[in-house]
């Protein structure tokens, strides 16, 4: 595994073929240095060959946000967002709600994952993973991870949202991007 500190270290030549997870709290950088690999990747990889989810909630403006608000580079490749997603530490008042506004985002966005695996490109990124995951399957991702050869991801790994309103999606959240850690050539620590 390789871990950078510092944007100016991340090179996409480096990424190439390889699974890349980028990882940080809030406001740490991670949508945007994920636009500039995109940028980067698209001079050297037909735009055919990518695709971009993007999990992000959009208006949000306590979370980094959706891609295309760093890069129009996303309208030249296959972008896939779901119509509607939700921050549900930010917006749930208390579990029951957390949970249930969870629930609707791996609802939401499933049917992307399977439009990505039915027809797979060469190279996948995915802004805000890590949303996903707070009910999502992670059998889902590694599929996604396995089936492209370059895989560049961002997700939130740390302790600014840990107020969960007792729904422990924090913490299950947490448990799976140390698994895709575990899973990932380079991990990119913000």
């Amino acid at each position: 595994m390789y871990s950078a500190k510092e944007p100016e270290e991340t090179r996409i030549g480096d990424m190439i073929g390889k699974k890349t997870l980028i990882i940080g709290d809030l406001r740490r950088g991670k949508t945007q240095l994920t636009a500039a690999l995109l940028e980067q990747l698209l001079k050297i990889v037909s735009p055919q060959e990518v695709t971009v989810i993007d999990m992000a909630p959009a208006g949000k403006e306590e979370v980094g946000g959706m891609l295309y608000k760093y890069t129009q580079a996303v309208f030249r490749t296959r972008y896939l967002q779901p119509p509607s997603i939700r921050a549900p530490r930010i917006e749930g008042e208390n579990r029951d709600e957390v949970l249930s506004l969870a629930d609707y985002n791996r609802r939401a966005i499933e049917p992307i994952i399977r439009c990505f695996l039915d027809h797979p490109t060469q190279c996948l990124v995915v802004n805000d993973l890590s949303i996903y995951l707070q009910s999502g399957n992670l059998e889902d991702i590694l599929r996604c991870m396995n089936t492209s050869s370059t895989f560049i991801s961002n997700a939130y790994y740390g302790t600014s949202l840990s107020d969960d309103k007792g729904s422990s999606i924090s913490l299950r959240e947490k448990k799976l991007v140390e698994e895709l850690i575990s899973k990932s050539d380079i991990v990119v620590r913000l």
